[in-house]
């Protein structure tokens, strides 16, 4: 890149701005392959290849797209781009978009590995209402050091080489018509290259052209998908069918058998007595984590309480539709996943009618109560849930309200560690007239991943930070037990464990289509004590359905999920960077799954799941569109 002090004429000192910018979102994009190069694994050279040209073209359309402003008004054959004013603009035009493109870029090479999704739109209401970000800006800023030094590295040479980009005096010599032309030939070249091409505008389906689906997010950037969801829909048609055929294929209508048809699950010994229900909901708690889930009960497990009482218990192959807490609890509670960039709860028809479990069972008379041991209104839980039904939404001002808090009880950052906040959980559900639903959403297992001060050095990191924490919420979960053991509801409550999305993947196994969603599901029933291992996959938005069946309710509902008490084999499905993926036990052995994805025009998997799959996806996106989320 020429850059003497002499300047360059209008057209050079353009493209060299524009070359300075490609080159610092190319070295962001080598920093978030670098961080996040344990989750992608490309298979050959030509994967390889293929992920550098899609590098290319993305990172030219970005700058194109992200600069077109700075583009159009230094092209534009007037005398006032040598006015200091004019600099002023375009120079603001030009730094102020591409740092927030290099920002974007580097704050996710330390994110990604949570959420396995690129950052959207959604980021904005996120920093609205997702926490104390004033506190946890420090501890992202150290626990991530690799991130931050990295890419304010790259963002201070971007701006150093920027300031030795000088545009020369105007020529008084050139004519005007010549300007004109090169106006009209600057903005087609840009026009075409922030396109892709000669197609349609440049999709993020369409870096499946360059690699795998999973690896989409090394050939796009952040910047640029941050850009393309604030102005394109968050949902459109997928006729991929007759309404007909869909509707034979997967209809989510859904409603309670009202009696038990099978023996999967044994039914209660008191029909006349409805259960209660304890639904927990540990945060980012994956299957990696359990000794159960791997064939290692016994030793080297983080979940010694949990290996104990899956003993004890009906364990599924538990499957999250999203990698995000909102979605996960969504997912739970209502059926409904998010198949969208932004949570369904936070989209543009979130103000659809929604039904959920609180919903059915308020009917039943249970009393229905969700617990988070978090700031009250953090990512919008406590407006989710009375949407929904719940009649008492109970976080961190009741739990400080009640008058038995200690200082010692609070992270500083989330809220209440989870031993204080479940033996919160146990004295309040005491009060609770029966039947009733307790649901309680942990959060010590979150970044930055806090531990009080006595446990500190008894539970140890390990490969990560929450590894300790999730040892300290197992403990937290046998002290829940030790107490709930000694209330008189005890033994006429199920309890069902499981997570809202599951945490970073440590191991090869958990970061392919299948492994990055598995979170554990394990039922316990008191009068049934007995171990059972199911090989069915179950998704988040199964619980609804099947709770109904196991409650012996005929309610209707609508979910995308299943009972497990009427269908024989299981299924996921969720949405990663712009394409849909199902995993499903194989037909003809249930411990071996197969992938179905989806993305643009690509298919992979087996004709027959493809279709179902797109059945799903069309239902869901008519369902939402139209606003018919409540059974009729």
């Amino acid at each position: 890149m020429n850059m003497d002090k002499k300047g360059h004429n209008t057209y050079l000192y353009t493209l060299n701005k524009l070359l300075l910018a490609f080159c610092s979102l190319l070295a962001m994009q080598v920093l978030f392959h670098v961080a996040n190069s344990h989750i992608f694994r490309p298979e050959n050279f030509n994967e390889w290849a293929g992920i550098l040209w899609g590098n290319i073209v993305f990172g030219v359309a970005t700058v194109c797209t992200v600069l077109l402003p700075f583009i159009v008004l230094m092209l534009l054959p007037v005398k006032a781009r040598w006015k200091r004013w004019y600099r002023i603009l375009t120079e603001t035009l030009y730094l102020l978009p591409w740092l927030v493109v290099l920002v974007a870029d580097a704050a996710d090479s330390a994110y990604f590995q949570y959420t396995y999704r690129m950052l959207s739109n959604e980021i904005f209401t996120y920093l609205g209402n997702s926490g104390p970000m004033d506190k946890l800006v420090p501890h992202f800023m150290v626990n991530y050091w690799y991130a931050f030094v990295f890419g304010i590295i790259i963002i201070i040479a971007f701006i150093i080489l920027n300031h030795h980009i000088h545009l020369a005096k105007r020529n008084q010599n050139t004519i005007l018509s010549n300007e004109w032309i090169g106006f009209g030939s600057g903005l087609l070249i840009a026009w075409f290259l922030l396109r892709g091409g000669f197609g349609g505008f440049i999709q993020l389906t369409d870096a499946a052209k360059y690699c795998q689906p999973k690896n989409i997010p090394v050939v796009s950037n952040s910047g640029y998908n941050i850009l393309r969801t604030l102005f394109q829909p968050q949902l459109e048609e997928h006729g991929y069918m007759e309404q007909e055929e869909a509707d034979q294929l997967f209809k989510p209508d859904f409603q309670g058998i009202g009696s038990p048809v099978t023996d999967t699950i044994v039914i209660d010994t008191l029909p006349h007595k409805p259960k209660n229900i304890v639904l927990i909901i540990v945060e980012s708690l994956g299957q990696e984590y359990i000794g159960t889930y791997n064939h290692n009960a016994d030793a080297d497990t983080r979940t010694p309480f949990l290996d104990s009482l899956a003993l004890h218990s009906t364990v599924y192959q538990g499957r999250a539709n999203g990698k995000r807490s909102i979605e996960g609890i969504t997912a739970i509670l209502t059926g409904i996943p998010t198949l969208m960039n932004v949570p369904f709860v936070n989209c543009t028809y979130r103000n659809d009618s929604i039904a959920g479990l609180p919903t059915v069972l308020n009917r039943h008379g249970y009393h229905t109560a969700f617990f988070h041991g978090s700031h009250n209104g953090v990512m919008d839980f406590d407006k989710v849930c009375y949407r929904i039904g719940f009649h008492e939404y109970l976080g961190l001002n009741e739990f400080s309200a009640e008058g038995k808090a200690k200082e010692e009880d609070f992270d500083n950052v989330w809220g209440v560690y989870d031993e204080p906040f479940l033996q919160y959980v146990v004295r309040h559900t005491n009060t609770f007239k029966e039947p009733f639903l307790t649901t309680v959403f942990t959060v010590t297992s979150h970044d930055p991943f806090p531990l009080p001060e006595q446990y500190k050095g008894q539970f140890l990191e390990g490969k990560h930070h929450i590894l300790k924490c999730v040892e300290y919420m197992d403990n937290s979960l046998r002290k829940f037990f030790d107490e709930a053991k000694k209330q008189p509801w005890f033994d006429n409550t199920l309890f069902i464990i499981t997570a809202d999305h599951s945490g970073p993947g440590l191991s090869p196994e958990y970061l392919d289509y299948d492994g990055s969603y598995r979170i554990p599901l394990i039922v316990y029933d008191p009068q049934n004590p007995k171990a059972r291992v199911d090989q069915r996959i179950v998704q988040q938005t199964d619980i609804l359905p099947s709770l109904i069946d196991r409650l012996e309710f005929d309610d209707p509902v609508v979910a995308f999920g299943q009972s497990i008490q009427q269908q024989p084999k299981g299924w996921q499905v969720y949405f990663g960077n712009d394409f849909f993926c199902m995993v499903s036990n194989n037909a003809n052995d249930p411990s071996q799954h197969d992938i179905t994805v989806l993305c643009g025009k690509k298919e992979y998997g087996n004709p027959e799941n493809i279709r179902f799959l797109k059945a799903v996806v069309q239902q869901y996106f008519n369902r939402v569109m139209n606003n018919k989320l409540i059974a009729q």
